[in-house]
């Protein structure tokens, strides 16, 4: 569905069109895989099926035109208000023109209006468009980092409604869990190894990682082989609060490596997460845990783990490398 946000006008006083497509728009799907075609793989995939799709999921490009024709575009992928805000680009012609910056403003003002609560982007820290965020509100997440954070409201209110306790339910992936698992993943709690296989160590945007997993279980469901991953979602806030996941490691032979990270107020529901996983065959299981999240220990110790091995300060707490982790091996 296009609407029409009206005229723009950039800094060269040239008035342009500002839109706003939601998906699934078939009239206009052509154009914007053409505006974005140079993202490449599952980006481009991705950008396909919510453009052409209905996923049950809030996607939006915002866009400049001209009859037609757009050439600048923003995206916000939402869940109840909640997602990832990318995909900005400018064709080069179009540049130094006010573009990104003046679409945002109409597009910060419709996330608003629009009931939106928060928004997580990820971008090169301390470069032209991470001030340009900045100026719309985002705040960096940590020293150094490129991952930035936006609330209607305030970070304190926001994660004392989303992660709130209630009603839980395990699923197979699917597209609401992609904008949900922001939030997690990019939130400030114990545990720094989070999800190994999906390179989720310390704070990380989900934007990628989790379309990676959403593709290769639609991948498997049509081959008919079994699915890998599960996720925990409360059902009142629609917030993604736990992950399960196995992949065989690249490594070893018939050996089995086992992800999982709950909120810290779902770990108690971690061990029924855990065992929805359909496990295959294998010699052994693998899963890895930091000192920091003793919780995930347990977990791992009631689901028949037991530590193997310890790799000494082993990974970041952070993007400035402040401190580093031990990380404790368990097997099964």
């Amino acid at each position: 569905m296009y609407e029409s946000l009206g005229p723009l006008e950039l800094k060269t006083g040239e008035n342009v069109e500002v839109g706003a497509v939601r998906g699934p728009d078939l009239e206009w799907a052509d154009r914007v895989e053409a505006l974005l075609g140079h993202k490449e793989g599952v980006w481009n995939w991705q950008n396909s099926t919510v453009v052409r799709e209905e996923v049950g999921i809030d996607v939006c490009f915002y866009l400049l035109h001209r009859d037609g024709e757009p050439f600048a575009n923003i995206l916000t992928a939402t869940c109840d208000g909640v997602g990832h805000f990318g995909h900005v680009w400018t064709k080069p012609e179009d540049r130094r023109k006010g573009a990104a910056s003046r679409l945002m403003g109409l597009q910060m003002e419709q996330f608003r209006r629009r009931g939106g609560r928060a928004l997580f982007l990820g971008t090169g820290y301390d470069t032209p468009p991470y001030h340009i965020y900045a100026a719309h509100g985002f705040v960096g997440l940590e020293r150094l980092s490129g991952s930035m954070e936006y609330y209607t409201t305030s970070k304190g209110e926001f994660e004392s409604e989303y992660f709130a306790r209630g009603p839980t339910a395990i699923e197979d992936v699917q597209w609401k869990h992609w904008p949900a698992s922001g939030a997690l993943f990019l939130g400030d709690w114990p545990g720094v190894v989070r999800c190994v296989s999906s390179g989720l160590l310390a704070r990380k945007s989900t934007e990628h990682p989790f379309l990676q997993l959403i593709y290769a279980e639609e991948k498997r469901r049509e081959s008919g082989e079994n699915l890998r991953t599960r996720v925990l979602f409360q059902q009142e806030s629609n917030a993604v609060v736990g992950l399960a996941l196995w992949d065989w490691d690249s490594l070893w032979p018939e050996t089995c490596m086992v992800d999982i990270f709950c909120h810290p107020h779902y770990w108690r529901e971690a061990g029924l997460l855990l065992d929805s996983l359909a496990l295959p065959a294998a010699e052994r299981f693998v899963a890895y845990a930091d000192d920091g999240c003793g919780e995930k220990g347990e977990v791992l110790e009631a689901a028949g783990f037991r530590q193997t091995g310890r790799y000494e300060k082993r990974v970041a707490v952070d993007r400035a490398r402040t401190d580093f982790v031990d990380v404790a091996v368990w097997e099964k």
